[in-house]
């Protein structure tokens, strides 16, 4: 049995701290872990923070994709990215991400994540529609909701630049 100075209960104590202001993933505390010097620790403190529910790598990854795709936040790649960067497996982080986008949006209405992308152009355009743009400004939007994870497909859909550049090629409005 370790004493109340033993490394083990330092570590133990140094874990429920950083659980105290947050959940986290066993990656993340043995991370943590490590930083302070208890490696060798972490595997008996993951294993006893797990069996008294204080731990729950899935639970976290549900919770915190919920949290990152809420409508205006992050799309469906920088989301699984956030997750796995936490230490969730890729594949957990992809049924959790898509179990929050099934629970975002309600049955009937567009897909998920296009409903989602909606939100966050009309976020950053002040609601105005992204057809109404000018060009640079929709090129500018896509970019950025590019970059917050969202499909080339979702993003099209939202701004529509394809579909007008399509019509440019084909000799319609402006071509010829």
């Amino acid at each position: 049995m370790a004493g109340p100075d033993s490394p083990l209960e330092q570590a133990k104590a140094l874990a429920l701290r950083v659980l105290a202001f947050h959940a986290r993933t066993g990656a993340q505390l043995r991370r943590r872990l490590g930083q302070a010097g208890h490696a060798p620790e972490a595997d008996e403190v993951l294993a006893w923070l797990a069996r008294l529910g204080y731990l729950d790598d899935a639970g976290w990854a549900r919770a915190t994709a919920r949290s990152l795709t809420r409508p205006g936040r992050l799309g469906p790649r920088a989301a699984e990215r956030r997750l796995a960067a936490a230490g969730i497996a890729p594949e957990e982080a992809r049924a959790a991400v898509a179990g929050a986008l099934a629970q975002a949006v309600a049955p009937g209405e567009e897909p998920a994540e296009v409903a989602l992308c909606r939100a966050l152009a009309g976020r950053r355009t002040g609601g105005r529609p992204a057809a109404g743009l000018p060009d640079r400004d929709r090129a500018r939007l896509a970019r950025f909701l590019l970059g917050r994870g969202f499909s080339p497909e979702a993003v099209q859909r939202v701004v529509g630049l394809r579909a007008d550049r399509d019509r440019w090629e084909e000799g319609g409005e402006g071509g010829g």
